[in-house]
């Protein structure tokens, strides 16, 4: 999506993430918001072990280790950062746009977030998936470095800005709908009562 269009628009992501080795976060989805948050926190935990492996890799060079652990880093991402982009944009902007000025502006800081993150992904995804072909370890860890810090703040500014103000604007009911059709979009099928 990109944030001139964001209002109206949803993420154009592949449509089926492939989920063969990835463990999604959401487990529960009574709760639409506490999906984005269990997103959130892992989103946190995986950044730290990405910007550790940018630093082991500088300091140590590659290894087996290494290795898979660049590819699962790549896994994680690719099917984690589709996943919680759409869940946002088709499941819960949909339903607050248009509420007021501030929640419009936020949705659409927050899409624009989406397209600085998915971009400097861009940059990163090819050198974690094949990590043999890492020449350079300080270029990895200039990308990485950077995909993190934006992702990190992202999540901060919807976790310390925005969620409150949706704490407050959707009662349990809309926040279990917006939770039904998280699980919609992946393929499951929930009791809707």
């Amino acid at each position: 999506m990109k944030g001139s269009a964001a209002l109206g628009a949803v993420h154009e992501g592949p449509s089926a993430p492939d989920v063969s080795g990835f463990q999604d976060p959401a487990t529960d989805f009574s709760d639409g918001l506490k999906v984005l948050l269990a997103y959130h926190e892992r989103f946190l935990v995986e950044g730290q072990r990405l910007v550790a492996f940018a630093a082991t890799l500088a300091q140590q060079g590659l290894d087996e280790a290494g290795a898979a652990e660049a590819l699962r880093l790549a896994e994680w991402y690719e099917n984690a950062m589709p996943l919680h982009h759409r869940d946002e944009e088709r499941a819960l902007f949909p339903l607050i746009v248009n509420r007021s000025f501030l929640i419009d502006g936020m949705i659409e800081r927050l899409a624009l977030d989406h397209d600085e993150i998915e971009a400097s992904w861009g940059e990163l995804a090819p050198l974690l998936r094949r990590p043999e072909e890492i020449a350079n370890p300080k270029h990895l860890s200039q990308v990485a470095h950077p995909f993190e810090k934006l992702l990190r703040e992202h999540i901060v500014r919807e976790n310390e800005d925005f969620f409150p103000k949706l704490e407050t604007l959707l009662a349990s009911d809309r926040r279990r709908d917006i939770g039904l059709d998280m699980a919609r979009l992946r393929g499951r099928q929930l009791p809707s009562g």
